[in-house]
């Protein structure tokens, strides 16, 4: 996988980049980099589990709707 498959933005992908050919002592940086796009995401996962969980909401009660106008 490449940075650019995680979504790192170009200028993120040459900073990195730069950061790893300067050595083993940029990895605390290098780690920061990872673990805050890695925070990114999972944020955005969380708030996309909200949406579903607020859609079957949604479809839940028409569906029990539905079953009231069928009785």
């Amino acid at each position: 996988m490449t940075l650019h498959d995680i979504g790192f933005t170009n200028e993120n992908i040459e900073k990195y980049m730069r950061l790893l050919a300067d050595g083993s002592g940029t990895q605390k940086q290098r780690m920061g980099m990872l673990n805050k796009k890695r925070n990114g995401i999972l944020s955005e996962v969380h708030f996309k589990e909200k949406q579903i969980s607020r859609l079957d909401y949604l479809r839940y009660e028409i569906q029990k709707e539905n079953q009231k106008m069928g009785d």
